[in-house]
């Protein structure tokens, strides 16, 4: 029996953080590594980008730790009973236990907070979850989708219909975060990855060979459109290190303060499914039947003896 279908390598992976040009360190945190699912023998590829909240005190700390965890977690055995999907919020609400508790130890950093994004492709599935406003899209062909929704104020007011897009860009209150790490104990991770094309959430996409996966943190998208984002990507098919550095360079140059971080993730384009060749073997030759040589050996004799007795009678003198 063929097992799920797997990537022919790993996915071609690009990743860069640049500090912000407002303070010396860098709140964000990025990571980019594999996973195996002994139990599904199935490796995981697995991008995790986390944005440190500039406004609490401990920000580089959050996002270090919530990144670290993850990692952490995800290389200890998981239960067999949990999907892939359940594995991979529950190493995120690890995180943010590990916020809570270290924030408590460390006075200093009370109200530390983060947000965090996450991709993983597991064979031809793409999962995605987040909270906060950093993004995740993935690229198909030549159009460009945003997979998760921001957990802010303003995406809010634009799903209630208050604010257009474009007014939200402008607002004040555009980096009033709703859902973060850190914030209490109890956090709606949002694992829902939004279809392309579509407002339908799912548990996860079916990958494509190509498909380009990147995440970042508002520092890029919200200086870099999403249209000049996709002609970056574009741009720069099979090289993702040119593309994220591109990026960055595209935020920088239009005077974005904050720290930005992206990582980029491309579905290798030759990926091919497994394929076994069917033979048909030749039947078997039958085997003799039970009891048919046992039963020559009975008859013969009996015949050799009739055979004598007509010899014997038609020889016999008559009187």
């Amino acid at each position: 029996m063929m097992g799920k279908p797997q990537p022919a390598t790993a996915p071609n992976v690009g990743a860069t953080s640049r500090t912000g040009t407002r303070g010396e360190t860098n709140d964000d945190a990025y990571d980019f590594f594999a996973v195996e699912r002994v139990d599904r023998a199935e490796k995981v590829y697995v991008a995790v980008v986390a944005d440190g909240v500039t406004g609490t005190t401990g920000g580089a700390q959050a996002s270090r730790i919530a990144v670290e965890t993850v990692k952490a977690t995800l290389q200890e055995a998981p239960s067999k009973q949990e999907t892939l999907s359940e594995w991979l919020e529950f190493a995120i609400v690890r995180a943010n236990e590990e916020i809570l508790f270290t924030a408590k130890q460390n006075p200093q950093w009370q109200g530390m907070s983060t947000t965090i994004v996450l991709a993983a492709v597991a064979g031809e599935k793409l999962y995605a979850m987040h909270l906060g406003d950093s993004r995740a899209y993935l690229v198909r062909g030549q159009e460009m989708y945003q997979l998760v929704a921001d957990h802010t104020w303003t995406q809010e007011a634009i799903n209630a219909g208050s604010l257009t897009a474009e007014e939200a860009l402008r607002h004040p209150g555009r980096n009033q975060l709703l859902r973060f790490l850190g914030s209490r104990k109890t956090i709606g991770v949002d694992r829902g990855i939004i279809a392309p094309g579509t407002n339908r959430r799912e548990e996860y996409l079916t990958t494509q060979p190509g498909d380009t996966i990147l995440l970042c943190t508002d520092g890029v998208h919200s200086r870099v459109t999403d249209a000049e984002i996709r002609q970056i990507l574009l741009e720069h098919v099979g090289y993702p290190q040119d593309a994220v550095d591109e990026l960055v360079a595209a935020a920088v140059a239009k005077g974005e303060r904050d720290d930005i971080t992206a990582v980029l993730m491309e579905v290798p384009p030759g990926r091919k499914e497994p394929t076994r060749t069917l033979v048909t073997p030749a039947p078997p030759t039958p085997p003799p039947k039970a009891g048919t040589r046992w039963r020559w050996q009975l008859i013969l004799p009996v015949l050799a003896v009739l055979l004598l007795l007509i010899f014997l009678l038609s020889n016999w003198p008559l009187r």
